[in-house]
């Protein structure tokens, strides 16, 4: 009966694992520019939940003589499949894409491989075990903490930083909630791992969380869609005649050429309100004369400027790194300096330099 129970639940875990990695993976999103780093992170968790289908496979296979070894592979599993892919898609939701190299190795790559030496140490000496199980859960643990830690850092980061790169911001709170999901589950595997008694629940809660996570983020599709077509919009629109917009120009364009002038637009965590006050008029002025005679929304106007400006620092002969320039412009991290780069541009600020 025993058997029987634990053929259904691993049957399962393969049809719905299969289906949703399906899903996931080939689901249509459109190509549009804006939309790479969501189409990554779906990709990801797809390719995490179809590898954990083919492992559910690998598991009905395995001898009964080795079924003790289950858990610990299982474990192995979901420290590579979840709390490293898992976590990574977050991170591609995010929009940051600085950690997709280095820590995709040293997060996911040296934890597993610790990892799976401990399990394979134990298995072959089995008088050292109980310490190989002690090292493989703290290794995990931290694993897992750290992640965890980078994911909540980088979410408020960039839930600041997106104010300057979208006009209307798609909601990102419910990103937050999956990131503190993960945690969860992640201490659940653990957790699991030491408890027997608590594996039956455990792994039928699995396919509903995962179920919940892979809602959220196709529901999450149409949003990113639509604040990212508006952007588009703006961005490729003509450069149209300058226009009169209710004599605000006569008395507003100077005042913005000479704070242009000045660079002033290069200072960091600039809001509208802020230049506003800076040029001596308020807030609805400004933004009309932008929207009305410049025919572009402030933020487009505002790192349009910057990205002008850092194209003369990356070809002045000088050695600052991309970064610096970044920051000199007024970009405070560097993924959102070269995102808007490409978008002004069309070229990344590596490809522009060395072109010129």
């Amino acid at each position: 009966m025993e058997r029987l129970l634990y053929i259904l639940i691993t049957f399962g875990y393969v049809l719905i694992f299969g289906i949703l990695g399906a899903i996931t993976i080939f689901l249509h999103t459109p190509k549009e520019k804006g939309m790479e780093y969501y189409r990554r992170a779906r990709t990801t968790l797809g390719i995490s939940l179809t590898a954990l289908a083919i492992y559910c496979i690998i598991r009905l296979i395995i001898p009964q003589d080795h079924a003790k070894y289950v858990d610990f592979w299982l474990l192995v599993n979901f420290t590579l499949i979840h709390s490293w892919l898992t976590y990574t898609t977050m991170l591609f939701l995010l929009e940051s894409p600085r950690y997709r190299i280095r820590h995709f190795i040293v997060d996911g790559a040296v934890p597993v491989s610790l990892m799976i030496i401990c399990g394979l140490a134990g298995v072959f000496i089995p008088s050292i075990r109980s310490w190989m199980q002690v090292i493989f859960g703290i290794i995990f643990g931290l694993k897992c903490i750290y992640m965890f830690y980078q994911c909540v850092r980088e979410y408020y980061r960039c839930e600041k930083e997106m104010d300057n790169y979208y006009d209307i911001n798609p909601d990102i709170k419910w990103i937050k909630g999956l990131i503190y999901l993960s945690l969860f589950m992640s201490a659940a595997t653990i957790v699991a791992f030491y408890v027997v008694q608590i594996h039956l629940i455990y792994y039928l809660s699995i396919p509903i969380i995962y179920i919940y996570i892979v809602f959220k983020i196709l529901n999450f599709a149409p949003k990113k869609i639509d604040a990212v077509r508006k952007k588009n919009a703006t961005m490729e629109k003509p450069a149209p005649e300058k226009k009169k917009a209710m004599g605000i120009d006569e008395k507003i364009g100077p005042k913005v050429d000479a704070w242009v002038a000045e660079k002033k637009f290069c200072s960091s965590e600039l809001n509208i309100k802020d230049v506003a006050q800076e040029i001596g008029t308020n807030q609805n002025y400004l933004s009309q004369y932008i929207n009305n005679y410049l025919d572009t929304s402030f933020q487009v106007w505002l790192n349009t400027l910057r990205i002008e400006e850092s194209k003369t620092l990356l070809t002045d002969g000088t050695k600052r790194s991309i970064e610096e320039v970044g920051q000199l412009v007024g970009f405070s991290q560097i993924y959102n300096f070269s995102r808007w780069f490409r978008t002004v541009t069309g070229t990344t600020p590596f490809q522009y330099r060395k072109n010129n």
